[in-house]
């Protein structure tokens, strides 16, 4: 099973989740079967361009959208993109970048 099919999947699941759509739901809104969309957010099944269509339209959001998955990155990826966001950051947006975090985990 590729990675990519994996990181599809859960970003279609995450996306239908946050919807507060079941995977019934999804599979009446866009005529594609329930056990063909377990399998798509599984991993196991890659849709094809028709149904990746109309998985977007259901789930309202440009195709594109569900291929954005960098936030399912790992802590150390994740570390390491802000380690170089922040040595390319001006000093006003460093700070603002500050007064965030802090409002955020004090």
């Amino acid at each position: 099973m590729s990675s990519l099919k994996k990181l599809l999947g859960k970003r279609i699941k995450e996306i239908r989740i946050s919807r507060k759509l079941t995977q019934e739901d999804l599979s009446e809104l866009t005529d594609i079967g329930a056990s063909s969309i377990s399998k798509i957010e599984s991993g196991h099944f890659h849709p094809t361009d028709e149904n990746l269509e109309r998985i977007a339209n259901a789930l309202k959001v440009e195709p594109y959208k569900l291929y954005m998955y960098n936030h399912q990155k790992d802590t150390k990826e994740l570390l390491t993109d802000i380690y170089s966001m922040l040595s390319k950051a001006t000093d006003d947006e460093i700070r603002l970048v500050y007064k965030v975090l802090s409002g955020i985990l004090d």
